[in-house]
């Protein structure tokens, strides 16, 4: 049960893969962290549940891919993607970075496939989990629970309390009242368009 009077060191804001790798990050620090997923239970991660792989920069073959995929081959595929409209130094920062997530997500009991064959070209770029996005999720949720991250479903947040830059409070709605969650620190990670399908479609 979750406690509203205490001040959590870490709110996070969804609960999806982004939302649960901070969470288990930021519990591993010592940190006394809440996550709000506005879905329920059966339906929690939003689109990281149909997702079935992720893109990271490493610089040799390995047990789940069979080359090597640079910075700076990761680099320009996203500007092909993105048509040049990217921030370079965010991008660049996220491609280095990202060399250390295949280690460190499978250490949070994600599992992955052996690479693909056959007609997709995707065997040297792009790590498949086992099981899909849905596996990958109850993995990280499953960590997460058991290093004592707070979790609570059906919480949709409806605003923030922010004062000269500083987090300072989300409101999350429960029933007809709005219940102040207090933290030092916040993560948004609720996601982006893709899950409305309203707005997919105007």
């Amino acid at each position: 049960m979750v406690d509203f009077t205490r001040k959590y060191d870490v709110l996070v804001i969804g609960g999806g893969n982004a939302a649960l790798c901070a969470a288990i990050s930021a519990r591993r620090t010592g940190a006394q962290v809440l996550v709000l997923e506005g879905a329920p239970k059966f339906y929690r991660g939003g689109n990281t549940r149909h997702t079935r792989n992720m893109r990271c920069a490493h610089d040799a073959a390995t047990d789940i891919l069979t080359g090597p995929y640079t910075e700076q081959e990761f680099w320009e595929d996203l500007l092909r993607v993105t048509e040049g409209q990217t921030d370079e130094e965010l991008a660049r920062y996220m491609i280095a970075e990202s060399k250390q997530i295949l280690g460190w997500i499978a250490e949070q009991g994600v599992r992955w496939q052996p690479s693909l064959g056959g007609t997709l070209s995707l065997g040297r770029t792009n790590s498949f989990f086992l099981g899909g996005g849905r596996a990958m999720l109850n993995a990280l949720y499953l960590t997460a629970e058991q290093l004592g991250v707070e979790i609570l479903y059906d919480a949709e947040v409806v605003d923030l309390e922010i004062d000269r830059g500083m987090f300072l409070s989300a409101g999350l709605k429960q029933g007809e009242a709005v219940i102040t969650v207090r933290a030092s620190a916040l993560v948004a990670a609720a996601g982006g368009f893709e899950a409305n399908i309203e707005w997919t479609t105007s």
